[in-house]
């Protein structure tokens, strides 16, 4: 079987005390023969919330309850599953023992880290259900030039020891895309940003796992093992264990 990926972002790339603290990639991946099916679950989406045919939905334009009735539709979706990355930019951000900062602590080093342990995720998803292949489209970053997607790509699968099953990918470019242009971004954009939320503190402190929540049974999860294992990567995996910052979410 065939499978489609959608890739997108939530929270910036930088670090500084102006930066989000967090930064979160998110792949929605559905089988080949549903996604027209997905398609026009998102245009009913689209119609609930009031929005005219082809507009391009932003989550972060919407108000908390459109938030929670998009996450609640892209759950009983025909979506087959979502695997997410958090990159917790506390740590990375702080000195390394030579003086030096960290080279993911740079925003396309960190970009396309995130990207690795994430399309690690993808290829065991598609590998472990019957996948032939996997189309992956990857949504426009203002600010990253495309071609190094592409040569990062080349250079991983080029080194030994890189976690990503490349079968998955065989004979697929990775395509980037904007959401106007390829509409099922617009679902990795709310399986982004509903993470987001969860994880990155408001002015006042407070985040908002609703979303999150909502969305836990369309989350990759695979026998026993922690979701923080497969579906909700952390980096570094120490945020993600007890006593760490987001603990919470081994239990969404």
């Amino acid at each position: 079987m065939l499978y489609r990926v959608y890739l997108d972002e939530a929270g910036d790339r930088g670090i500084s005390t102006s930066s989000d603290r967090h930064f979160v990639v998110s792949a929605a991946i559905v089988a080949d023969p549903l996604d027209s099916q997905l398609r026009s679950e998102l245009a009913q989406l689209r119609a609930d919330l009031g929005r005219h045919p082809g507009h391009v939905l932003h989550f972060v334009k919407f108000s908390h309850s459109q938030r929670l009735k998009a996450a609640q539709d892209i759950a009983s979706s025909s979506l087959a599953t979502i695997t997410n990355v958090v990159i917790h930019k506390d740590l990375i951000g702080q000195p390394m023992p030579t003086g030096g900062m960290a080279h993911i602590s740079k925003p396309d080093p960190m970009y396309l880290w995130a990207m690795r342990l994430l399309l690690e995720r993808v290829s065991w998803f598609v590998d472990e259900n019957g996948g032939t292949g996997a189309i992956v489209t990857f949504a426009h970053v203002k600010g990253f030039k495309s071609q190094k997607l592409h040569e990062y790509r080349a250079a991983l699968e080029a080194t030994p020891g890189v976690e990503i099953r490349w079968q998955a990918f065989n004979s697929h470019p990775f395509r980037i895309a904007a959401p106007a242009e390829v509409e099922l971004l617009q679902i990795a954009d709310t399986t982004a940003s509903a993470l987001f939320r969860a994880v990155e503190p408001d002015v006042y402190g407070n985040t908002e796992p609703r979303y999150l929540e909502a969305l836990s049974t369309k989350i990759y999860r695979r026998g026993a093992a922690n979701v923080t294992s497969y579906g909700l990567k952390t980096f570094p995996t120490d945020v993600s264990r007890p006593g760490g910052s987001l603990q919470f979410l081994r239990s969404i």
